[in-house]
């Protein structure tokens, strides 16, 4: 397989073409189908179609766990949380549940009531899988980015830390909710081939570009598919050629 390959498609209809076992981990953030509510004016916080859940959870569970030989991180919703971790204890997984703890998390309400300072994932290990840390804590501390392409845009720092502690270079890394492609950016960078999936064709085009760019930073001109490089067309990363 090439080194990148996106999918512009519903992932539950991609997920069962690809082979048993084909990928060595999982690496995503779903919609957590709550955080869309009014603001009373003080912040957008309506995350439009990003937040809003296009699959039900069981068959999404199910595939990932054919597709996947080693580890499954997922970002998700409070609400979700519980039924993500029995599908992992039901089905032979050492599990936790992570902690992103914002080290600058927003400051609206702050006067009123405790900031929204974390969010949640919930970690999957399949024995004899990928595990580079060493008596690691489950909170991770990271900040959040800024001038961000999508709504709900996790850190490349943050999900870099996440593929380092379960992968090795060359293993495969699946994201089938890529969103705006920060896991994909985060493969580029570490060594890793990346399968991306993206129903949304916005964020589809914006994924194409963030890991055309990175993989120009990092020095694979020559290894970028003609899919990604026609991305950059209108782009101020062609001059790097």
């Amino acid at each position: 397989m090439d080194d990148i390959t996106l999918i512009h498609g519903d992932c539950l209809e991609v997920l069962p073409t690809l082979a048993v076992n084909s990928v060595d981990a999982v690496v995503t953030d779903i919609p957590y189908n709550e955080a869309n509510r009014q603001s009373h004016g003080l912040r957008n916080l309506d995350k439009g179609l990003a937040d809003i859940a296009t699959f039900d959870l069981s068959p999404f569970l199910s595939t990932i766990d054919q597709n996947c030989s080693g580890s499954i991180y997922i970002f998700c919703g409070f609400q979700q949380l519980s039924e993500i971790d029995s599908f992992f204890r039901n089905n032979g997984y050492s599990r936790r549940c992570l902690v992103w703890e914002k080290t600058n998390p927003s400051p609206m309400n702050g006067k009123v009531i405790w900031l929204s300072g974390v969010e949640l994932c919930v970690y999957g290990k399949k024995p004899g899988a990928t595990y580079t840390g060493f008596c690691r804590n489950t909170v991770l501390r990271f900040p959040c980015g800024r001038n961000k392409e999508h709504p709900t845009e996790k850190p490349v720092a943050l999900i870099t830390d996440l593929i380092l502690t379960s992968t090795v270079p060359d293993d495969i890394v699946l994201d089938p909710c890529m969103g705006s492609g920060t896991t994909g950016v985060a493969c580029v960078k570490t060594g890793r081939k990346f399968i991306g999936i993206e129903i949304d064709e916005t964020y589809f085009k914006i994924a194409q570009e963030r890991i055309a760019k990175a993989m120009i930073e990092v020095g694979k001109v020559d290894e970028l598919p003609e899919s990604l490089a026609s991305s950059l067309k209108n782009s101020e990363a062609l001059s790097l050629y």
